[in-house]
């Protein structure tokens, strides 16, 4: 019989992977002001390219975890250098829609390229582990681990390093880190390609778990925003917070009242959070 504290168990592990996507797109609208409409995208093309590497290549998996971040990141860093940044300084609504037309874009190539039908990977990281009672699964325990992992280890970044510090001065006041001698648009161009590895990652993560298809972004993105929103824009904390809440809510909310009111439970949080709290539990701006 499944136990309170086995879906919370399973709920914070989900969080993880949520964690990973939410601060990837936190900390790209820290930095840039941008809404990135097509975070989902490159957590689709991050599922699929593994489904190519480990079924159709044999690759094994620890090549997906290494090859399809720096290949999104490469691919992020052209987007932005190409096309996002024309759009950093004007109003909110046109990096929006230029998005948005992105991502519809990304999702007819993955179309083109693997149908409309889901690829899923049989047999990969199968089983489960045992902890303190609870049998959780073996794919998603290594999915939070590594997620959770990449994502303190993003913020330790951001803290310590003389470039996080960089990117975090460009995301609170970018015309002083500009005269102090920050290159603004090398931190910018670095901070897209950083959320859009964050994403592909993230996309390698749930590859075992769930079965990929090019329009899965959209279904992820929506309760990523709701993550963002409840942990508040621009904050990383925030986002690492909001997600495993988010996680144990949806968890525990599709154990009880079933799958789809479930998911709806997520968004009732969230109005509640707006509705005392609009600027989300943890504010806004990128924090330490």
């Amino acid at each position: 019989m499944t136990t309170l504290f086995e879906l919370l168990l399973n709920g914070i592990l989900l969080g993880g992977i949520y964690a990973l996507m939410a601060c990837g797109l936190n900390l790209v609208f820290g930095v840039m002001r941008v809404i990135n409409f097509a975070h989902g995208e490159f957590l689709a093309f991050g599922a699929l390219a593994t489904f190519s590497l480990c079924v159709t290549l044999g690759l094994p998996y620890w090549t997906a975890l290494i090859l399809v971040p720096i290949a999104l990141a490469l691919f992020g860093y052209a987007l932005q250098v190409t096309l996002i940044a024309r759009v950093v300084n004007a109003p909110m609504i046109m990096s929006m829609l230029l998005t948005y037309a992105v991502s519809t874009v990304m999702v007819n190539i993955g179309l083109y390229l693997y149908g409309g039908g889901f690829k899923g990977i049989p047999g990969l990281l199968g089983g489960s582990v045992e902890v303190l009672g609870a049998h959780l699964s073996q794919a998603r325990l290594v999915a939070f681990a590594v997620a959770i992992g990449a994502s303190l280890g993003i913020l330790l970044f951001l803290k310590k390093s003389l470039f996080g510090k960089a990117i975090r001065a460009v995301s609170q006041e970018p015309d002083i880190a500009a005269i102090s001698g920050i290159s603004v648009e090398r931190v910018r161009n670095a901070t897209f390609a950083l959320g859009a590895a964050m994403a592909g990652l993230a996309g390698v993560l749930i590859a075992p778990i769930y079965s990929a298809d090019p329009q899965m972004g959209s279904r992820f993105l929506i309760k990523i925003f709701a993550v963002v929103i409840i942990g508040g824009m621009g904050s990383y904390s925030g986002a690492i917070a909001g997600a495993l809440l988010l996680g144990v809510v949806e968890v525990v909310g599709g154990y009880r009242f079933g799958q789809v009111a479930g998911s709806a439970v997520v968004y009732l949080v969230m109005i509640g959070v707006l509705l005392v709290r609009p600027r989300g539990l943890f504010g806004f701006g990128v924090r330490a």
